[in-house]
């Protein structure tokens, strides 16, 4: 009988270590359950050590607390307090960024005629190669940027600001056209900008990143990663 105690409580502890450990969201009913079950399952011969209980309570209640923060933001959701947290947030989040490579998403790129910029581009799925033509204004190719080794999901790409024949390119807007295939089968892909975060300035209380490729909104960001 000991032996299917023992077992039940092994099978509680796992779960609440996966559920603690993985990335799904464990709302506090779910982990009152948990440890419900564990607690009922337990061995009488070896109970839960008082540490261990302790250190789950203590993560309860730290979860209890951001649930309640949670539901406060929404309950409060437009008053002049909510808004203040959101915007001590979002400037915390703004500076931390300093340092970091951040992508925007973009079909176009404001090239100033010199040096390298950074261009970016999301592959929903597998893909073998990417390529990012980059187009002027007439829609001609001035070059065509190719990654035989891209990554899934977002990565960046150095154009040197010179066409195919190498000759610098002018200043001006330029577009990017990306595409993606995978064993000769198209991928979904998307184009964007790329830089590095060196400073954060204001506007209406908005925190816009300036990065070495120009400025964008906290908002606009959808890539993140640690600055080359």
């Amino acid at each position: 009988m000991s032996v299917g105690i023992t077992s039940s409580t092994t099978q509680a502890d796992a779960a609440i270590s996966q559920a603690l450990n993985s990335d799904q969201e464990l709302g506090r009913d779910a982990f009152l359950r948990l440890l419900t079950v564990q607690l009922q399952n337990q061995d009488p011969l070896e109970p839960v050590k008082n540490e261990d209980f302790v250190a789950q309570l203590a993560q309860f209640s730290s979860l209890e607390q951001l649930t309640l923060i949670n539901e406060n933001i929404e309950d409060d959701a437009g008053t002049e307090a909510t808004t203040d947290v959101r915007t001590a947030v979002d400037a915390n989040t703004a500076v931390a960024l300093i340092g970091r490579e951040v992508q925007v998403p973009s079909d176009t790129i404001a090239y100033t005629g010199e040096g390298s910029v950074r261009l970016g581009y999301n592959v929903e799925g597998p893909s073998d190669v990417v390529r990012l033509r980059i187009v002027d204004q007439n829609g001609t190719i001035v070059n065509t940027l190719v990654d035989g080794s891209p990554e899934q999901g977002n990565a960046s790409i150095i154009w040197d600001g010179k066409d195919a024949e190498g000759k610098q390119a002018d200043s001006g807007i330029y577009g990017i056209v990306p595409s993606a295939t995978y064993l000769g089968v198209p991928s979904p892909v998307s184009a964007g900008t790329a830089g590095i975060v060196t400073g954060v300035r204001y506007q209406d209380g908005q925190p816009i990143l300036i990065t070495d490729e120009g400025e964008a909104p906290l908002s606009a960001i959808s890539r993140v990663s640690e600055g080359s």
